[in-house]
Protein backbone atom coordinates (compact mmCIF):
# COMPACT_ATOMS: atom_id res chain seq x y z
CA UNK A 1 0.00 0.00 0.00
CA UNK A 2 1.06 3.45 -0.99
CA UNK A 3 2.01 5.54 2.15
CA UNK A 4 1.84 8.96 0.63
CA UNK A 5 -0.14 10.18 -2.28
CA UNK A 6 0.68 13.68 -3.18
CA UNK A 7 0.63 15.82 -0.31
CA UNK A 8 -1.75 13.18 1.67
CA UNK A 9 -0.20 10.28 3.97
CA UNK A 10 -2.34 7.62 3.51
CA UNK A 11 -3.18 5.54 6.72
CA UNK A 12 -5.69 2.25 6.08
CA UNK A 13 -7.55 0.93 3.17
CA UNK A 14 -11.16 2.05 4.18
CA UNK A 15 -12.89 -0.45 1.49
CA UNK A 16 -12.47 -1.13 -2.05
CA UNK A 17 -15.01 -0.54 -5.43
CA UNK A 18 -15.17 -1.76 -8.81
CA UNK A 19 -12.97 0.90 -9.83
CA UNK A 20 -10.24 1.24 -7.00
CA UNK A 21 -9.79 1.03 -3.21
CA UNK A 22 -10.68 3.93 -0.95
CA UNK A 23 -7.79 4.89 1.73
CA UNK A 24 -8.38 7.24 4.81
CA UNK A 25 -5.12 9.62 4.87
CA UNK A 26 -4.46 12.96 6.69
CA UNK A 27 -4.01 16.28 5.07
CA UNK A 28 -1.25 18.16 6.75
CA UNK A 29 -2.01 21.19 5.29
CA UNK A 30 -5.55 21.56 6.47
CA UNK A 31 -5.07 19.50 9.55
CA UNK A 32 -8.10 17.08 8.57
CA UNK A 33 -8.92 13.30 7.61
CA UNK A 34 -10.15 12.71 3.92
CA UNK A 35 -10.74 9.82 2.24
CA UNK A 36 -9.21 9.47 -1.40
CA UNK A 37 -10.84 6.77 -3.92
CA UNK A 38 -8.29 5.56 -6.63
CA UNK A 39 -9.73 5.20 -10.15
CA UNK A 40 -7.43 2.66 -12.63
CA UNK A 41 -7.36 4.39 -15.53
CA UNK A 42 -5.09 1.80 -16.78
CA UNK A 43 -7.42 0.35 -20.20
CA UNK A 44 -6.55 -1.11 -23.42
CA UNK A 45 -8.38 1.01 -25.58
CA UNK A 46 -6.45 4.56 -25.81
CA UNK A 47 -10.18 6.18 -26.76
CA UNK A 48 -11.46 4.49 -23.66
CA UNK A 49 -9.11 5.80 -21.23
CA UNK A 50 -9.25 8.84 -22.62
CA UNK A 51 -12.60 9.12 -22.08
CA UNK A 52 -12.19 7.84 -18.51
CA UNK A 53 -9.66 10.64 -17.78
CA UNK A 54 -11.88 13.37 -19.05
CA UNK A 55 -15.35 12.46 -17.78
CA UNK A 56 -13.01 12.12 -14.21
CA UNK A 57 -12.03 15.43 -14.45
CA UNK A 58 -15.41 16.68 -15.49
CA UNK A 59 -17.49 15.06 -12.78
CA UNK A 60 -14.77 16.21 -10.13
CA UNK A 61 -15.58 19.60 -11.03
CA UNK A 62 -19.26 19.34 -11.41
CA UNK A 63 -19.48 17.60 -8.04
CA UNK A 64 -17.04 19.86 -5.93
CA UNK A 65 -19.59 22.81 -6.46
CA UNK A 66 -22.18 20.85 -4.92
CA UNK A 67 -22.59 22.57 -1.50
CA UNK A 68 -25.20 19.80 0.80
CA UNK A 69 -25.70 17.92 4.28
CA UNK A 70 -26.38 15.49 2.74
CA UNK A 71 -23.67 14.88 -0.28
CA UNK A 72 -20.29 13.94 0.11
CA UNK A 73 -17.62 17.16 -0.46
CA UNK A 74 -15.36 16.25 -2.91
CA UNK A 75 -11.79 18.58 -2.28
CA UNK A 76 -9.57 17.74 -4.90
CA UNK A 77 -8.68 15.40 -8.04
CA UNK A 78 -5.13 14.49 -8.68
CA UNK A 79 -3.73 12.01 -11.90
CA UNK A 80 -0.40 10.34 -11.53
CA UNK A 81 0.51 7.51 -14.54
CA UNK A 82 -2.37 5.72 -15.25
CA UNK A 83 -4.33 5.95 -11.83
CA UNK A 84 -6.13 9.20 -10.22
CA UNK A 85 -6.87 10.15 -7.28
CA UNK A 86 -10.55 11.67 -5.85
CA UNK A 87 -9.79 12.87 -2.41
CA UNK A 88 -13.22 13.42 -0.35
CA UNK A 89 -14.61 14.35 2.66
CA UNK A 90 -13.79 11.56 5.45
CA UNK A 91 -17.54 10.00 6.85
CA UNK A 92 -16.94 7.90 10.21
CA UNK A 93 -19.97 5.23 10.17
CA UNK A 94 -20.82 2.48 7.29
CA UNK A 95 -22.52 1.83 3.95
CA UNK A 96 -26.09 1.99 3.46
CA UNK A 97 -24.96 -1.44 2.09
CA UNK A 98 -23.35 -2.57 4.76
CA UNK A 99 -26.20 -1.59 7.17
CA UNK A 100 -28.76 -3.68 5.14
CA UNK A 101 -26.29 -6.30 5.07
CA UNK A 102 -25.29 -6.99 8.64
CA UNK A 103 -28.06 -5.72 10.45
CA UNK A 104 -31.96 -6.18 10.91
CA UNK A 105 -34.26 -4.51 7.76
CA UNK A 106 -34.69 -0.63 9.20
CA UNK A 107 -38.06 0.54 10.10
CA UNK A 108 -40.61 2.54 8.74
CA UNK A 109 -39.06 5.57 10.55
CA UNK A 110 -35.32 5.14 9.87
CA UNK A 111 -36.19 3.87 5.76
CA UNK A 112 -37.85 7.37 5.31
CA UNK A 113 -35.37 9.40 7.32
CA UNK A 114 -32.86 8.23 4.97
CA UNK A 115 -34.53 8.44 1.88
CA UNK A 116 -35.35 11.99 2.73
CA UNK A 117 -31.98 12.79 3.09
CA UNK A 118 -30.91 11.25 0.16
CA UNK A 119 -34.08 12.68 -1.65
CA UNK A 120 -33.25 16.35 -0.95
CA UNK A 121 -30.12 15.89 -1.92
CA UNK A 122 -30.53 14.73 -5.33
CA UNK A 123 -33.38 17.02 -5.80
CA UNK A 124 -30.52 19.85 -5.18
CA UNK A 125 -28.42 18.24 -7.69
CA UNK A 126 -30.99 18.00 -10.17
CA UNK A 127 -31.75 21.46 -9.80
CA UNK A 128 -27.97 22.22 -10.85
CA UNK A 129 -27.85 20.03 -13.97
CA UNK A 130 -26.08 16.90 -12.28
CA UNK A 131 -27.51 13.72 -12.44
CA UNK A 132 -25.42 11.12 -10.24
CA UNK A 133 -26.36 7.90 -11.97
CA UNK A 134 -25.44 5.50 -9.71
CA UNK A 135 -27.69 5.97 -6.63
CA UNK A 136 -26.88 2.49 -4.46
CA UNK A 137 -26.82 1.67 -0.85
CA UNK A 138 -22.81 1.56 -1.96
CA UNK A 139 -22.98 4.99 -2.56
CA UNK A 140 -24.57 6.08 0.74
CA UNK A 141 -22.66 7.11 3.82
CA UNK A 142 -24.75 6.76 7.15
CA UNK A 143 -22.63 8.80 9.75
CA UNK A 144 -22.17 8.10 13.75
CA UNK A 145 -25.20 10.73 14.06
CA UNK A 146 -27.38 9.04 11.17
CA UNK A 147 -26.83 10.98 8.36
CA UNK A 148 -27.32 10.05 5.54
CA UNK A 149 -24.49 11.68 2.74
CA UNK A 150 -24.73 10.40 -1.17
CA UNK A 151 -21.04 9.74 -2.44
CA UNK A 152 -19.16 8.81 -5.14
CA UNK A 153 -21.04 11.68 -8.26
CA UNK A 154 -18.24 9.46 -10.17
CA UNK A 155 -20.17 8.96 -13.03
CA UNK A 156 -22.23 12.39 -12.67
CA UNK A 157 -22.36 14.04 -15.49
CA UNK A 158 -23.57 17.83 -17.01
CA UNK A 159 -26.82 17.66 -18.71
CA UNK A 160 -25.14 18.11 -21.34
CA UNK A 161 -26.15 16.13 -24.90
CA UNK A 162 -22.55 16.28 -26.02
CA UNK A 163 -21.13 14.15 -23.45
CA UNK A 164 -21.80 10.58 -25.03
CA UNK A 165 -20.20 7.37 -23.59
CA UNK A 166 -17.63 5.88 -25.70
CA UNK A 167 -18.37 2.38 -27.41
CA UNK A 168 -21.71 2.06 -25.64
CA UNK A 169 -20.43 1.81 -22.38
CA UNK A 170 -23.63 2.32 -19.57
CA UNK A 171 -22.50 4.04 -16.44
CA UNK A 172 -24.07 2.50 -13.41
CA UNK A 173 -24.57 -0.74 -11.21
CA UNK A 174 -27.72 -2.37 -13.46
CA UNK A 175 -29.78 -3.49 -10.03
CA UNK A 176 -30.87 -0.02 -9.58
CA UNK A 177 -30.60 1.28 -13.14
CA UNK A 178 -33.53 3.47 -14.75
CA UNK A 179 -34.73 1.71 -18.48
CA UNK A 180 -33.88 4.40 -20.23
CA UNK A 181 -30.22 4.29 -18.72
CA UNK A 182 -29.94 0.70 -19.64
CA UNK A 183 -31.00 1.47 -23.13
CA UNK A 184 -28.76 4.51 -23.57
CA UNK A 185 -30.95 7.29 -24.14
CA UNK A 186 -31.22 10.49 -22.31
CA UNK A 187 -31.40 10.43 -18.38
CA UNK A 188 -32.65 13.18 -16.33
CA UNK A 189 -33.22 13.31 -12.65
CA UNK A 190 -35.88 11.20 -12.58
CA UNK A 191 -33.40 8.24 -13.77
CA UNK A 192 -31.93 9.18 -10.01
CA UNK A 193 -35.66 8.82 -8.68
CA UNK A 194 -35.82 5.16 -9.94
CA UNK A 195 -32.68 3.95 -8.31
CA UNK A 196 -33.89 5.47 -5.13
CA UNK A 197 -37.25 3.49 -5.51
CA UNK A 198 -35.37 0.53 -6.37
CA UNK A 199 -33.49 1.33 -2.77
CA UNK A 200 -36.54 2.21 -1.21
CA UNK A 201 -37.71 -1.58 -2.08
CA UNK A 202 -34.30 -3.11 -0.93
CA UNK A 203 -35.36 -1.65 2.47
CA UNK A 204 -38.50 -2.38 3.25
CA UNK A 205 -38.13 -6.05 1.46
CA UNK A 206 -34.82 -7.16 2.44
CA UNK A 207 -34.53 -7.87 -1.81
CA UNK A 208 -33.59 -6.01 -4.52
CA UNK A 209 -35.73 -5.58 -6.82
CA UNK A 210 -35.90 -9.07 -9.12
CA UNK A 211 -33.20 -10.52 -6.92
CA UNK A 212 -30.03 -12.66 -8.41
CA UNK A 213 -29.84 -12.91 -12.59
CA UNK A 214 -27.51 -12.88 -14.95
CA UNK A 215 -26.37 -9.50 -16.63
CA UNK A 216 -28.74 -10.05 -19.43
CA UNK A 217 -31.90 -11.37 -17.94
CA UNK A 218 -31.70 -8.45 -15.22
CA UNK A 219 -31.45 -5.87 -17.84
CA UNK A 220 -34.69 -7.37 -19.82
CA UNK A 221 -36.60 -7.43 -16.46
CA UNK A 222 -35.63 -3.88 -15.83
CA UNK A 223 -36.37 -2.88 -19.15
CA UNK A 224 -39.52 -4.94 -19.40
CA UNK A 225 -41.22 -6.57 -16.17
CA UNK A 226 -42.63 -4.73 -13.12
CA UNK A 227 -41.21 -6.26 -10.06
CA UNK A 228 -43.23 -8.20 -7.57
CA UNK A 229 -45.30 -6.03 -4.95
CA UNK A 230 -42.90 -5.32 -2.39
CA UNK A 231 -46.05 -6.72 0.14
CA UNK A 232 -45.14 -10.00 -1.57
CA UNK A 233 -41.70 -9.67 0.39
CA UNK A 234 -42.93 -7.84 3.29
CA UNK A 235 -46.65 -8.86 4.52
CA UNK A 236 -46.59 -6.10 7.33
CA UNK A 237 -46.61 -3.22 4.75
CA UNK A 238 -49.35 -1.20 3.72
CA UNK A 239 -50.62 -2.10 0.11
CA UNK A 240 -51.04 1.76 -0.91
CA UNK A 241 -46.81 1.14 -0.76
CA UNK A 242 -47.29 -1.05 -3.43
CA UNK A 243 -48.71 1.97 -5.78
CA UNK A 244 -46.36 4.35 -4.48
CA UNK A 245 -43.39 2.38 -5.56
CA UNK A 246 -45.22 1.73 -9.26
CA UNK A 247 -45.28 5.06 -10.00
CA UNK A 248 -41.86 6.03 -8.75
CA UNK A 249 -40.65 2.71 -10.83
CA UNK A 250 -42.29 3.14 -14.19
CA UNK A 251 -40.71 2.46 -17.48
CA UNK A 252 -41.79 5.83 -18.76
CA UNK A 253 -39.83 8.89 -16.74
CA UNK A 254 -43.19 10.57 -17.28
CA UNK A 255 -44.54 8.72 -15.48
CA UNK A 256 -42.56 9.28 -12.19
CA UNK A 257 -42.90 11.89 -9.67
CA UNK A 258 -42.43 15.41 -10.69
CA UNK A 259 -38.92 14.99 -7.91
CA UNK A 260 -37.44 12.70 -5.58
CA UNK A 261 -38.76 14.24 -2.48
CA UNK A 262 -42.38 14.18 -3.96
CA UNK A 263 -41.62 10.30 -4.06
CA UNK A 264 -40.16 10.29 -0.49
CA UNK A 265 -43.24 12.22 0.83
CA UNK A 266 -45.59 9.86 -1.07
CA UNK A 267 -44.19 6.29 0.21
CA UNK A 268 -44.48 8.35 3.92
CA UNK A 269 -47.94 8.62 3.52
CA UNK A 270 -48.05 5.53 2.71
CA UNK A 271 -46.23 3.75 5.03
CA UNK A 272 -48.24 6.08 7.69
CA UNK A 273 -51.75 4.13 6.52
CA UNK A 274 -53.13 7.65 5.33
CA UNK A 275 -52.99 6.99 1.46
CA UNK A 276 -56.20 5.02 0.15
CA UNK A 277 -55.06 1.50 -1.26
CA UNK A 278 -56.37 -0.45 -3.62
CA UNK A 279 -59.96 -1.62 -3.92
CA UNK A 280 -60.68 -4.84 -2.18
CA UNK A 281 -60.91 -8.18 -4.74
CA UNK A 282 -64.69 -9.51 -5.16
CA UNK A 283 -64.91 -13.39 -3.97
CA UNK A 284 -65.49 -14.42 -7.48
CA UNK A 285 -62.17 -12.52 -8.58
CA UNK A 286 -59.66 -13.83 -6.10
CA UNK A 287 -58.77 -17.49 -7.51
CA UNK A 288 -57.69 -16.11 -10.75
CA UNK A 289 -55.96 -13.10 -9.11
CA UNK A 290 -54.30 -15.20 -6.26
CA UNK A 291 -50.79 -15.54 -8.13
CA UNK A 292 -50.02 -12.60 -11.10
CA UNK A 293 -50.19 -13.82 -14.60
CA UNK A 294 -47.49 -15.01 -16.14
CA UNK A 295 -45.55 -13.05 -18.77
CA UNK A 296 -46.48 -12.70 -22.13
CA UNK A 297 -44.66 -15.66 -24.92
CA UNK A 298 -41.29 -14.37 -25.59
CA UNK A 299 -40.32 -12.74 -22.46
CA UNK A 300 -37.70 -15.12 -21.42
CA UNK A 301 -34.29 -14.36 -21.43
CA UNK A 302 -33.32 -12.36 -24.61
CA UNK A 303 -30.09 -13.04 -26.94
CA UNK A 304 -28.10 -10.49 -26.84
CA UNK A 305 -25.28 -9.64 -30.52
CA UNK A 306 -22.07 -7.99 -30.00
CA UNK A 307 -21.25 -4.92 -31.79
CA UNK A 308 -18.18 -3.45 -32.71
CA UNK A 309 -19.71 -0.17 -31.17
CA UNK A 310 -21.35 -2.31 -28.46
CA UNK A 311 -24.08 0.05 -28.34
CA UNK A 312 -25.88 -2.61 -30.73
CA UNK A 313 -26.52 -4.66 -27.75
CA UNK A 314 -28.48 -2.04 -25.68
CA UNK A 315 -30.49 -1.54 -29.16
CA UNK A 316 -31.63 -4.55 -29.41
CA UNK A 317 -32.56 -5.00 -25.73
CA UNK A 318 -34.27 -1.78 -26.64
CA UNK A 319 -36.44 -2.14 -29.78
CA UNK A 320 -38.03 -5.81 -28.19
CA UNK A 321 -38.72 -3.82 -24.79
CA UNK A 322 -40.56 -0.49 -26.20
CA UNK A 323 -43.90 -2.23 -27.02
CA UNK A 324 -43.69 -4.52 -23.48
CA UNK A 325 -42.37 -1.65 -21.52
CA UNK A 326 -45.45 0.45 -22.46
CA UNK A 327 -48.09 -2.07 -21.87
CA UNK A 328 -46.45 -2.82 -18.49
CA UNK A 329 -46.38 0.50 -17.41
CA UNK A 330 -49.98 0.62 -17.29
CA UNK A 331 -50.74 -3.71 -16.53
CA UNK A 332 -49.98 -4.03 -12.63
CA UNK A 333 -51.19 -7.17 -11.23
CA UNK A 334 -50.34 -6.37 -8.38
CA UNK A 335 -52.47 -3.36 -7.77
CA UNK A 336 -55.55 -6.10 -7.91
CA UNK A 337 -53.59 -7.25 -4.25
CA UNK A 338 -56.48 -7.56 -1.64
CA UNK A 339 -56.28 -5.09 1.06
CA UNK A 340 -56.83 -5.94 4.70
CA UNK A 341 -56.88 -3.89 8.02
CA UNK A 342 -54.27 -5.45 10.36
CA UNK A 343 -53.94 -4.16 14.13
CA UNK A 344 -49.99 -4.79 14.99
CA UNK A 345 -48.91 -5.25 18.57
CA UNK A 346 -45.78 -3.39 19.12
CA UNK A 347 -43.11 -5.23 20.63
CA UNK A 348 -42.58 -2.30 22.86
CA UNK A 349 -45.74 -2.25 24.18
CA UNK A 350 -47.66 -5.36 26.36
CA UNK A 351 -49.37 -7.73 24.54
CA UNK A 352 -52.44 -6.27 25.22
CA UNK A 353 -51.50 -3.23 23.51
CA UNK A 354 -52.66 -3.10 20.18
CA UNK A 355 -51.31 -0.45 17.80
CA UNK A 356 -53.36 1.71 14.97
CA UNK A 357 -54.45 -0.73 12.22
CA UNK A 358 -52.18 -0.74 9.54
CA UNK A 359 -53.06 -2.21 6.13
CA UNK A 360 -51.56 -5.38 5.42
CA UNK A 361 -51.87 -7.32 1.87
CA UNK A 362 -50.92 -11.62 3.02
CA UNK A 363 -49.90 -11.71 -0.53
CA UNK A 364 -46.53 -13.95 -0.28
CA UNK A 365 -44.85 -14.17 3.31
CA UNK A 366 -42.93 -16.94 4.39
CA UNK A 367 -44.38 -19.09 7.28
CA UNK A 368 -45.78 -22.38 8.73
CA UNK A 369 -48.02 -23.68 11.10
CA UNK A 370 -47.65 -25.55 14.27
CA UNK A 371 -46.40 -28.48 13.71
CA UNK A 372 -48.60 -31.67 14.53
CA UNK A 373 -47.82 -35.04 15.00
CA UNK A 374 -44.33 -34.31 14.82
CA UNK A 375 -41.86 -36.79 16.53
CA UNK A 376 -39.97 -35.86 19.47
CA UNK A 377 -36.62 -35.21 19.80
CA UNK A 378 -34.57 -37.15 22.73
CA UNK A 379 -33.64 -34.35 25.39
CA UNK A 380 -30.37 -33.58 25.10
CA UNK A 381 -28.33 -33.23 28.71
CA UNK A 382 -25.48 -31.55 27.37
CA UNK A 383 -27.75 -29.18 25.48
CA UNK A 384 -30.02 -28.51 28.89
CA UNK A 385 -26.49 -27.29 30.31
CA UNK A 386 -25.31 -25.18 27.99
CA UNK A 387 -27.36 -21.47 26.69
CA UNK A 388 -28.96 -21.97 23.92
CA UNK A 389 -27.08 -22.08 20.28
CA UNK A 390 -28.20 -20.61 16.96
CA UNK A 391 -29.41 -23.31 15.40
CA UNK A 392 -31.64 -24.15 18.84
CA UNK A 393 -33.07 -20.83 18.63
CA UNK A 394 -34.56 -21.74 15.05
CA UNK A 395 -35.88 -25.00 16.35
CA UNK A 396 -37.68 -23.14 19.34
CA UNK A 397 -40.05 -21.53 16.59
CA UNK A 398 -41.21 -25.09 15.65
CA UNK A 399 -44.37 -26.72 17.29
CA UNK A 400 -46.24 -29.74 17.48
CA UNK A 401 -49.43 -28.10 19.30
CA UNK A 402 -52.56 -30.43 18.75
CA UNK A 403 -54.59 -27.35 17.74
CA UNK A 404 -56.67 -28.38 14.50
CA UNK A 405 -56.64 -27.68 10.85
CA UNK A 406 -59.19 -25.47 9.79
CA UNK A 407 -62.34 -27.54 10.54
CA UNK A 408 -64.02 -29.00 7.69
CA UNK A 409 -67.63 -31.03 8.16
CA UNK A 410 -69.50 -33.55 6.29
CA UNK A 411 -72.01 -31.79 4.39
CA UNK A 412 -70.99 -28.54 4.27
CA UNK A 413 -72.72 -26.31 1.97
CA UNK A 414 -70.01 -24.23 1.17
CA UNK A 415 -67.80 -27.38 -0.48
CA UNK A 416 -69.25 -29.11 -3.21
CA UNK A 417 -69.36 -32.98 -2.51
CA UNK A 418 -66.71 -33.81 -4.81
CA UNK A 419 -64.16 -31.77 -3.42
CA UNK A 420 -64.97 -32.88 0.09
CA UNK A 421 -63.97 -36.18 0.01
CA UNK A 422 -60.11 -35.36 -0.96
CA UNK A 423 -60.64 -32.97 1.19
CA UNK A 424 -61.08 -35.17 4.31
CA UNK A 425 -58.84 -38.22 2.63
CA UNK A 426 -56.21 -35.57 2.90
CA UNK A 427 -56.63 -34.81 6.65
CA UNK A 428 -56.53 -38.24 7.58
CA UNK A 429 -53.51 -38.91 5.58
CA UNK A 430 -51.92 -35.75 7.49
CA UNK A 431 -52.57 -37.82 10.49
CA UNK A 432 -51.34 -40.96 9.65
CA UNK A 433 -47.93 -38.66 8.83
CA UNK A 434 -48.25 -39.20 4.86
CA UNK A 435 -47.66 -35.44 3.82
CA UNK A 436 -47.04 -36.25 0.27
CA UNK A 437 -49.89 -38.06 -0.25
CA UNK A 438 -51.79 -35.37 1.70
CA UNK A 439 -50.86 -32.64 -0.84
CA UNK A 440 -51.94 -34.22 -3.43
CA UNK A 441 -55.41 -35.31 -1.71
CA UNK A 442 -56.01 -31.01 -0.96
CA UNK A 443 -54.73 -30.29 -4.67
CA UNK A 444 -57.32 -32.33 -6.03
CA UNK A 445 -59.44 -30.58 -3.65
CA UNK A 446 -58.38 -27.48 -4.90
CA UNK A 447 -58.84 -28.53 -8.24
CA UNK A 448 -62.84 -28.97 -7.79
CA UNK A 449 -63.08 -25.58 -5.65
CA UNK A 450 -60.93 -23.32 -6.06
CA UNK A 451 -62.15 -21.30 -3.42
CA UNK A 452 -61.73 -23.46 -0.53
CA UNK A 453 -59.32 -21.89 1.62
CA UNK A 454 -59.85 -24.85 4.36
CA UNK A 455 -57.51 -26.97 1.10
CA UNK A 456 -55.11 -24.19 0.75
CA UNK A 457 -54.60 -24.14 4.28
CA UNK A 458 -54.15 -27.81 4.83
CA UNK A 459 -52.05 -28.03 1.83
CA UNK A 460 -50.08 -25.28 3.25
CA UNK A 461 -49.63 -26.96 6.86
CA UNK A 462 -48.56 -30.67 4.48
CA UNK A 463 -46.05 -28.11 2.73
CA UNK A 464 -44.88 -27.17 5.91
CA UNK A 465 -43.84 -30.28 7.40
CA UNK A 466 -41.97 -31.19 4.26
CA UNK A 467 -40.21 -28.23 4.99
CA UNK A 468 -41.38 -27.17 1.52
CA UNK A 469 -41.56 -23.35 3.44
CA UNK A 470 -41.60 -21.23 0.38
CA UNK A 471 -44.52 -23.27 -1.48
CA UNK A 472 -46.22 -23.25 2.23
CA UNK A 473 -46.39 -19.86 2.38
CA UNK A 474 -48.00 -19.35 -0.66
CA UNK A 475 -50.92 -21.88 0.07
CA UNK A 476 -51.01 -20.01 3.50
CA UNK A 477 -51.64 -16.56 1.72
CA UNK A 478 -53.93 -17.70 -0.76
CA UNK A 479 -55.79 -19.08 1.94
CA UNK A 480 -56.14 -16.15 3.31
CA UNK A 481 -56.93 -14.42 0.53
CA UNK A 482 -60.02 -16.25 0.46
CA UNK A 483 -60.62 -15.90 4.36
CA UNK A 484 -59.19 -13.17 6.13
CA UNK A 485 -60.04 -13.88 9.38
CA UNK A 486 -58.44 -17.24 9.65
CA UNK A 487 -56.29 -17.38 12.82
CA UNK A 488 -54.28 -20.62 11.96
CA UNK A 489 -53.20 -19.59 8.12
CA UNK A 490 -51.42 -16.45 9.74
CA UNK A 491 -49.42 -18.68 12.84
CA UNK A 492 -48.47 -21.23 9.59
CA UNK A 493 -47.15 -18.75 7.91
CA UNK A 494 -45.64 -16.93 10.53
CA UNK A 495 -43.43 -19.84 11.33
CA UNK A 496 -42.74 -20.66 7.52
CA UNK A 497 -41.23 -16.74 7.74
CA UNK A 498 -39.31 -18.02 10.72
CA UNK A 499 -37.58 -20.55 9.12
CA UNK A 500 -36.86 -18.63 6.29
CA UNK A 501 -35.57 -15.88 8.23
CA UNK A 502 -37.83 -13.44 7.74
CA UNK A 503 -38.92 -12.61 11.24
CA UNK A 504 -40.10 -8.97 10.94
CA UNK A 505 -42.94 -10.61 8.53
CA UNK A 506 -43.60 -12.84 10.92
CA UNK A 507 -43.62 -11.08 13.82
CA UNK A 508 -46.68 -9.27 12.32
CA UNK A 509 -48.41 -12.51 10.75
CA UNK A 510 -48.08 -14.03 14.70
CA UNK A 511 -50.05 -10.46 15.95
CA UNK A 512 -52.38 -10.80 13.35
CA UNK A 513 -52.81 -14.73 14.46
CA UNK A 514 -53.39 -13.45 18.09
CA UNK A 515 -55.73 -10.13 17.33
CA UNK A 516 -58.21 -13.12 15.57
CA UNK A 517 -57.60 -15.59 17.81
CA UNK A 518 -55.85 -14.85 21.84
CA UNK A 519 -55.74 -18.12 22.56
CA UNK A 520 -53.94 -19.15 19.95
CA UNK A 521 -51.15 -20.94 21.62
CA UNK A 522 -48.89 -21.39 18.44
CA UNK A 523 -49.30 -17.68 17.53
CA UNK A 524 -47.66 -17.13 20.84
CA UNK A 525 -44.96 -20.12 20.83
CA UNK A 526 -43.96 -18.42 17.27
CA UNK A 527 -43.94 -14.80 18.32
CA UNK A 528 -42.32 -16.36 21.48
CA UNK A 529 -39.57 -17.87 19.41
CA UNK A 530 -39.14 -14.51 17.39
CA UNK A 531 -38.19 -13.13 20.70
CA UNK A 532 -35.77 -15.82 21.58
CA UNK A 533 -34.18 -15.22 18.19
CA UNK A 534 -33.90 -11.55 18.98
CA UNK A 535 -32.33 -12.53 22.72
CA UNK A 536 -35.54 -10.50 23.60
CA UNK A 537 -35.83 -13.53 26.72
CA UNK A 538 -37.82 -12.12 28.79
CA UNK A 539 -40.34 -11.25 26.21
CA UNK A 540 -39.87 -14.91 24.91
CA UNK A 541 -41.08 -15.97 28.28
CA UNK A 542 -44.14 -13.84 28.57
CA UNK A 543 -44.97 -15.37 25.33
CA UNK A 544 -44.46 -19.09 25.97
CA UNK A 545 -46.12 -18.61 29.61
CA UNK A 546 -49.24 -17.54 26.99
CA UNK A 547 -49.16 -20.37 25.16
CA UNK A 548 -48.76 -22.67 27.86
CA UNK A 549 -51.68 -21.15 29.97
CA UNK A 550 -53.74 -21.60 26.00
CA UNK A 551 -52.67 -24.98 25.84
CA UNK A 552 -51.39 -26.61 28.73
CA UNK A 553 -50.46 -29.46 27.40
CA UNK A 554 -48.17 -27.98 23.99
CA UNK A 555 -44.85 -29.86 24.96
CA UNK A 556 -43.01 -27.66 22.40
CA UNK A 557 -43.98 -24.28 24.25
CA UNK A 558 -42.45 -26.06 27.27
CA UNK A 559 -39.54 -27.23 25.50
CA UNK A 560 -38.73 -23.43 24.33
CA UNK A 561 -39.41 -21.81 27.49
CA UNK A 562 -37.09 -24.36 28.57
CA UNK A 563 -33.92 -23.03 26.44
CA UNK A 564 -35.03 -18.96 27.17
CA UNK A 565 -34.82 -20.04 31.09
CA UNK A 566 -31.14 -22.00 30.37
CA UNK A 567 -30.60 -18.48 28.66
CA UNK A 568 -31.36 -16.85 31.26
CA UNK A 569 -29.17 -18.74 33.83
CA UNK A 570 -32.45 -20.43 35.42
CA UNK A 571 -31.20 -23.92 35.82
CA UNK A 572 -34.00 -25.13 38.02
CA UNK A 573 -36.73 -24.08 35.71
CA UNK A 574 -35.30 -25.22 32.70
CA UNK A 575 -35.32 -28.39 34.21
CA UNK A 576 -38.49 -28.29 35.16
CA UNK A 577 -39.92 -27.39 31.59
CA UNK A 578 -38.33 -30.60 30.02
CA UNK A 579 -39.63 -32.58 32.84
CA UNK A 580 -43.12 -31.87 31.45
CA UNK A 581 -42.19 -31.53 27.76
CA UNK A 582 -40.84 -35.67 28.33
CA UNK A 583 -44.16 -36.42 30.28
CA UNK A 584 -45.96 -34.95 27.42
CA UNK A 585 -44.29 -36.28 24.61
CA UNK A 586 -44.47 -39.59 26.42
CA UNK A 587 -48.02 -39.73 26.65
CA UNK A 588 -48.17 -38.56 23.24
CA UNK A 589 -46.62 -41.83 21.86
CA UNK A 590 -48.41 -43.99 24.63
Amino acid sequence: MQQQISRYTVRGQLGRGAMGVVYLADDPLLNRQVAIKTIDLAVEDPSDREFLRNRLLRDARAAAVLSHPNIVSVYDVLQEADSAFVVMEYIPGESLAGRLKNGPRPDAETTVGILRQMAGALDYTHSRGVIHRDVKPGNVMIDTKGTAKIMDFGIARLTDARTVTPTGMVMGTVEYMAPEQIKGETVDGRADQFALAAMAYQMMSGSTLFGQHTLATLTYKIVNEMPPPVTSHNAALPVAVNTVLAKALAKLPGERYATCSDFVEALSEALSGRLPAPPVLRAEDVATAVIPPAAPAGTGEPETRKSGSGKGVWLSLGLGVLIAGGVLAVWQPWAKAPLQKVSVVKEDKPASAIAEPVPVAPVEPKPLPPRANETAKPADSARSKEPAKAHEIAEANETDSPEELPAAKAGDPQIPEAAAKPLFRGLDQMKAGDYQGAVQSFTKAIALHPKNARAYASRGSAHQRLEENEAAVEDYSNAIRLKPDGAFAYAGRGVCLVRLHRDNDAFADFNRALELDPKLASAWNGRGGVYFRRRQYEKAVRDYNAAIQANPRFAQAYENRARVRQALGDTAGAASDRRIEEGLRSQRKN
